[in-house]
């Protein structure tokens, strides 16, 4: 999924590979967060403020 995606995004903006990290779109690590006892509407209400910044 990953390189497929990649590869696309490349194929239609070839600039973005300047932009990045070496040329690559992911990155080779994995985040894995827990949130803990709190409701879905809690870390979904954080990530959608984070683009107001």
């Amino acid at each position: 999924m990953q390189g497929a995606s990649a590869n696309r995004l490349f194929h239609e903006f070839p600039e973005l590979k300047e932009k990045l990290w070496g040329g690559h779109l992911w990155s080779q690590s994995y985040c894995l967060l827990t949130t803990g006892q709190v409701s879905l509407d809690v870390p979904k209400k954080y990530v959608e403020s984070q683009g107001e910044h």
